[in-house]
Parts: structure tokens; C-alpha cells; sequence
């Protein structure tokens, strides 16, 4: 079970003695570390940034320290490093060296860059003579960089040389981070790991430390939860809350909340484990902006704590709905429905590596819909499919039981059929469409639904819905269809749709850009160029794309319209027509890559690539802020295969452009196809006033009419993300 929200450090931080006292005998140092260590991570680095990067900047080295800490924790590597290095390059004895070289090991080893981090902790045990505290930590850290045959050994030497180090508190920390390492290595040291972990519990009572109490409770609450000793996790979890406040430590009680809700429902105790759920969530919503996007080892912490939390709230109140009556039913979906939408909002702030962009989007609430339309959640649970579909009436459900794995698999293997243009897609089209429409087909019938917003999930996302099939006909003949990252971050509101000028940017032929990729990443792009059977699959040759120079010159004369081609689509070419504030759509027909990260995803120019972060910098202009795109469209844009991430790259895009939606394709599409649905598409959108989903809707049926491009390999991969109107 992965526990801790913030076990960003592989040992404790042992302090070097103060500076700057404030008022009342309080450091800058002490009182930053004090924010850090309660989740307050910005607060902490804004009071320090006050002070270390000011003209000139007055920070002696403990400051500076403290500051590399707070990026780290924060996850900011490369400023963590920066400022570390400084501290250790100014510190003037032994003891702070030895502290700052250690803390350094620490940054390179989140880098996964070993050499490095052995290095530093080895320079910290040579420096720091009469400072065992440190030295014991730098120790602990090797060990846990040596060979796992080795690391048990390590463990047993380090555990008898702690009692050397004379502060209390810093051997408790010492005891409960070896404690951790040896919980980690299973059975063979599970004796080492509790002797630890109880050490660090006692010394915490005597010497009335009431936070470092509940750490080592609640470690060794995880050591058995992991034995299978239930009942008394529960107890020594329960213990750990009582010695907490919120204000003094709401990153750990979310840890021990989680634990208290998994363990009660285990026990069947479904209202209090719903109530435990519910603080872990209320504890990261109130420090969310804190939240550090990514662990130290890559994962994300989307992915590894806040997705469970979230996920087993809603599934409990799913779960209660069902035995209740219908006021309290309402209500529990509801809740179920706001959790979900909790899920998808931290996601994309995880994706895109920026809490606050994603905070400040636009809410839409459920009564809000307009008529004829309908959000539909589908759920993947580990053991179900819950099916929540909302309209202007309210929420209703329907599940399917199906193990996770298998809705996984199924939409693997539909997303590849598809991509590759296989022939026999059609039994995977009928069989996710019984798992995710049929179910709800009375509802959809009874409220006359027939635009269809879906907020996927996981595997999900990489299926086109348009192409599910029903037995007769494709979704996309019953409902116009938009993807939704999540409700309370789609725009709606619908405009004017006829009129307003549109920017065309279209690159047929790459041009220094080229240069500027990574010999696999071009590889990657030209690999699916490949797979339409009309490209080169040289890694520079195949990256032409001589369709966008037609489906360019054909929106050049169907729409009211500026055009950049090739050489004129540079970054700053781009740059400058854009931040006019001209144009209410923006249209690229050129490559454009999106993955696991936002930061590795890119859309190319001539001459360099637009990152998605790029993308936001460009358009922060007032003029753009005034008059903020209502479309942007990459119409050559592909999603790595099989990442369940990438597709949010698209809805990120949008974001980062201020655009109310984005319409982009799951894979590289064929060339005359794209440039027929794209004509169509601004047709309907711009002169007969279409909404974007019946535009698409309409584009998309008129394509699969074509005998020529009936299989969905040719229209189904064109998706609307966000505002749907």
C-alpha cells in the first residue's frame, strides 16, 4: 500500500543551528520549516524567496538550505539543486556542509542519477566529524541505494549505531525512517522494522512530542495493515488521529484517514469509513495547492494517493445510494458526482504540472445543461463500471459488473483495431458499447438526449465513442459527442457562432525544427505517419505532410481567414498574429505530439516546437485575455498509443490557450479525409451556425457515408474536448 503524501525525503532533514532570529527567539528557518513540515510548501518558499532572492540577495547559507528543501519538497528539482548548491558551496564549517551535501544526495537520488547522489551522502559522512546525527542519515540513505540483498544487513549495522546520536527527536526520525526502509523489505525484516518503529514511538512519549508520536503510530499502523493485522492498524490509526490538529499536520492526517476508511469498510462499516473518506479529501482540498504533482521515484501523485482517495469516497457513496431512499440517494450521487469531478480537476492539474491553472476554470453545474443534453460518467472500479449519467432532471446510475482489468484490455485492444485500420473492429465496438451506452439507453430515450458529453476514465479515453456500435448504427449517428476533462472545467457557454476570423497555420514541409528533436521522438512521429501506408518511414522524410497544403488552401477559401504556411509559421510569426487578439479560432495542420507529460508534449512550427506551456506564455496578451479563442484545432495532432495520459493533452492545450475547446485526433488520419471533414466541420460552424459537437457530428456522418471512408480508422479519431456549444 503506497502511504504518505509527502514522503518526498529518503531521511529526515537534521538542522544546523539558527540564524536570523525573528522576534520571540523564532528563526526565518524555523518558522519556514514549520509551514513546510504542516504541507504548507508555498508559504514557506515565498517567505524565503523574500530573503534569498532579493537585489543583492541576503541569505546566509541555513537559509538557503531551508529554501533547496522547500523546492524539493515541492518537488522543483532544479531550483532545489541550485539553492543547495549555493548553500553548500557559502557554508563555512563542517556540520552545514555535511547537512547540505547530504540534502543535495537527496535531490540527485529523486533524479534517479545514483553516482551523483552516493557521491554527496559520502562527502556528508566524511564531513560531518562530530555530528552523528547527520552521518547516521547519510548511511541510511546509501542504504537505500544498495543492492536489495545487501540493504537488511545495512539496516541491522544502522540500528545499533543510533543511540549514539544525542538529540531526541532527530534519533526518533532516524528510527521511524529505518524503520520505513525495513517495512519495505517484507517479512525477512519485519522484527528490525516494528524495534524501530516502536523506538521512535517511545522516545516521542517521553519526551511529549505529540506529532512525532502520530508518525511513528502511523507507521506502524502501515507495518500491520501490510501483516494483515486489521483490527489493530485500525486501533494505533485511530490512536494517531487523536494526537493531531489539522492546522499542525494535515498532510499526515490525510494519510491516516485514508488508512481509517479502507479499514472500516473492510469491516463492513460502510457510514464511519464514508466519514473518514471524506475528512482525507476535505484535508487535501485545504492544501491542495501544496500538493507536490509528482513523488521523488516519477510517479505521480494523482496516480499513487490522491485517485484512491477520491475514487473510494465516491465508490462508498455509490455503494450507500443504492440502500436509500430517493432524497438521500439524490444527494449521495451528487457527492459521488462532486468527487468525480474532484478526480478529474487534481488529474489535469497533475498532468499539466500546475494547480493553480486548473483551479481557476470555469465551474458548470448539472442544472445548468442545456435541454437535450447529458454528461455521462463512466467509472472504472475495481470490480464494476459505474455508469453516471446527469441532465437538466438530475442524476441517475446504472452499473455493470465487469472486473477493471478486463474494461482495460477491451479498450486496448478497440483503440488499436481501429488505429491500424483493422478489419474486424466491430466486435469490441459492440461490446464497449454494451458496457457504456446500452445500460442507458431508456434514460437517453426518455430525455431525449442527443448531444452526449462523456468524462472518461483511465483506458477509456483512448477509445473513440463516436465509433461504438449498437448492432444497427455508430453512437455517432444517435448523439453529437464532446470529451469533457470534467464538467467544473468545460466552458459551455455558447456564442454567436456565425462571423469571427479564423487564424490558419499549416506546415507541409518541417524545416529547422527538425534539428531541434530528439532522433526518437521524430522516430515516434514518423512511425505513426507510417501507418496511414502513404509515408516514408525515415525519420525526417516521413515527417512531410503535402496534404495540409490542400486542406490549408481549402479553408483559406471557405472561411473568413489569415494563413501562415510552412516558412511563415515560425514561433514568432505565430507569436505575433496570435497575441493581436484577431481571431476566435485558431487552426494547425502540422504535427503535434501528446503523452504522458505535459511538459514532453509539443506542437511543431517551422523552426521550433510550441510545448504546451509555450502555448499559454504566448497567449497572455491583453488583446487575447479581451477576446479569448473559442476553437483550437490540430488537425495532424496523435496521442501516444496506449497511454491512457496522453488524450489530456489535448483538453491541457485548450487550457493553456485560454480556448473554450480544442478539436484534435486520437492518431495520425488520412490526409483527404481530414481535409474533407475539416471544410465541412468550419462550414457548418461558421455559416449555418452549427454548435462545434453537431459541426463534428454532422462532418463525421457525412465522412462514414463515404463507402471510401466508412471504416472508422478515418473519422472516428477526431475528438472535441471542452465547450461543447
Amino acid at each position: 500500500m503506497t502511504r504518505g503524501l509527502f514522503r518526498l525525503f529518503p531521511i529526515l532533514l537534521i538542522c544546523a543551528g539558527p540564524v536570523a532570529a525573528a522576534p520571540g527567539g523564532v528563526t526565518l528557518a524555523d518558522t519556514a520549516g514549520k509551514y513546510r513540515r504542516e504541507g504548507n510548501v508555498r508559504l514557506a518558499i515565498e517567505l524565503l524567496e523574500k530573503v534569498c532572492t532579493g537585489t543583492p540577495p541576503a541569505c546566509p547559507p541555513r537559509l538557503l538550505g531551508e529554501l533547496g528543501v522547500a523546492y524539493y519538497q515541492a518537488h522543483r528539482l532544479d531550483p532545489a539543486q541550485h539553492a543547495l548548491e549555493r548553500a553548500y558551496a557559502a557554508a563555512d564549517n563542517q556540520s552545514e556542509r555535511a547537512l547540505f551535501a547530504n540534502d543535495l544526495g537527496n535531490v540527485f537520488a529523486s533524479r534517479s542519477r545514483s553516482d551523483e547522489a552516493v557521491r554527496y551522502y559520502t562527502l556528508a559522512i566524511a564531513e560531518a566529524a562530530g555530528v552523528p546525527a547527520v552521518a547516521v542519515s547519510a548511511r541510511l540513505n546509501l542504504a537505500r541505494l544498495a543492492p536489495v540483498d545487501q540493504r537488511l544487513a545495512d539496516l541491522t549495522s544502522l540500528f545499533g549505531d543510533i543511540p549514539t546520536v544525542a538529540d531526541a527527536r532527530d534519533s526518533a526520525r532516524l528510527y521511524l525512517n529505518l524503520g520505513d526502509q525495513a517495512r519495505s523489505l517484507g517479512v525477512p525484516a519485519g522484527k528490525l522494522a516494528y524495534e524501530s518503529l516502536d523506538r521512535a514511538r517511545l522516545i516521542a512519549l517521553q519526551i511529549n512530542d505529540r506529532r512525532l508520536r502520530a508518525e511513528a503510530l502511523n507507521a506502524l499502523a502501515q507495518l500491520y495493515e501490510d501483516r494483515g493485522r486489521r483490527a489493530d492498524a485500525l486501533r494505533l490509526t485511530e490512536e494517531a488521529i487523536t494526537q493531531l490538529s489539522s492546522a499542525e499536520a494535515t498532510e499526515l492526517l490525510i494519510d491516516l484517514e485514508w488508512r481509517r476508511g479502507r479499514l472500516l469498510r473492510e469491516q463492513g462499516r460502510n457510514q464511519p469509513a464514508v466519514e473518514a473518506y471524506q475528512s482525507a479529501v476535505n484535508h487535501i482540498e485545504a492544501i491542495r495547492l501544496d500538493i507536490p504533482i509528482e513523488y521523488v521515484d516519477g510517479r505521480s501523485s494523482f496516480r499513487a494517493t490522491l485517485e484512491p482517495i477520491y475514487l473510494g469516497l465516491a465508490d462508498l457513496l455509490l455503494e450507500q445510494a443504492t440502500a436509500t431512499g430517493l432524497v438521500e440517494r439524490v444527494q449521495l450521487y451528487a457527492r459521488a458526482r462532486d468527487a468525480l469531478e474532484l478526480i478529474k480537476q487534481t488529474e489535469l492539474q497533475d498532468y499539466l504540472g500546475d494547480r493553480c491553472l486548473v483551479a481557476n476554470a470555469r465551474p458548470l453545474q448539472g442544472s445548468s445543461l442545456p435541454p437535450g443534453t447529458a454528461v455521462l460518467y463512466p467509472v472504472i472500479l475495481p470490480t464494476r463500471l459505474e455508469l453516471l449519467l446527469e441532465t437538466r432532471e438530475g442524476i441517475e446510475t446504472r452499473q455493470v459488473q465487469i472486473d477493471a482489468a478486463e474494461v482495460r484490455t477491451k479498450s486496448l485492444e478497440f483503440a488499436r483495431s481501429v488505429r491500424e485500420a483493422q478489419p474486424d473492429y466491430m466486435a469490441r465496438a459492440r461490446e464497449l458499447y454494451d458496457l457504456l451506452l446500452k445500460p442507458l439507453e431508456p434514460i437517453l430515450a426518455q430525455r431525449k438526449i442527443d448531444v452526449l458529453v462523456v468524462v472518461p476514465d483511465g483506458a477509456l479515453r483512448l477509445i473513440p465513442i463516436a465509433a461504438l456500435h449498437d448492432g444497427k448504427q455508430f453512437a455517432i449517428a444517435k448523439f453529437a459527442i464532446a470529451i469533457a476533462p470534467g464538467l467544473t472545467i468545460t466552458a459551455a457557454v455558447g456564442r454567436d457562432k456565425k462571423g469571427g476570423k479564423v487564424l490558419l497555420a499549416g506546415l507541409s514541409e518541417p524545416g529547422p525544427v527538425l534539428d531541434k528533436l530528439p532522433m526518437h521522438t521524430l522516430e515516434q512521429l514518423a512511425q505513426g505517419e507510417a501507418t496511414r501506408g502513404t509515408r516514408s518511414v525515415d525519420p525526417k522524410e516521413g515527417l512531410a505532410l503535402p496534404g495540409v497544403t490542400e486542406e490549408i488552401a481549402a479553408l483559406k477559401s471557405t472561411t473568413f481567414s489569415d494563413r501562415l504556411l510552412n516558412s511563415e509559421f515560425t514561433v514568432a510569426h505565430f507569436r505575433k498574429q496570435v497575441t493581436s487578439g484577431n481571431y476566435r479560432m485558431v487552426h494547425i495542420a502540422s504535427h503535434a505530439m501528446f503523452s504522458q507529460r505535459a511538459e514532453t508534449s509539443f506542437i511543431m512550427a517551422y523552426d521550433d516546437v510550441l510545448t504546451i506551456d509555450e502555448l499559454q506564455n504566448l497567449l497572455r496578451s491583453e488583446q487575447v485575455q479581451s477576446n479569448p479563442i473559442e476553437l483550437l484545432s490540430l488537425s495532424a495532432c496523435q496521442t501516444a498509443e496506449g497511454d491512457d495520459r496522453a488524450p489530456l493533452g489535448i483538453a491541457g492545450a485548450a487550457l493553456r490557450a485560454h480556448a473554450e475547446s480544442a478539436l484534435g485526433s486520437l492518431w495520425p488520419v488520412d490526409d483527404e479525409a481530414t481535409k474533407t471533414l475539416m471544410v465541412r466541420f468550419y462550414g457548418l460552424l461558421t455559416k449555418q451556425g452549427f454548435t462545434k459537437a453537431q459541426a463534428l457530428r454532422r462532418a463525421q456522418v457525412d465522412l462514414l457515408e463515404n463507402p471510401a471512408y466508412r471504416h472508422p480508422f478515418y473519422w472516428a479519431p477526431f475528438i472535441l474536448v471542452g465547450g461543447w456549444q
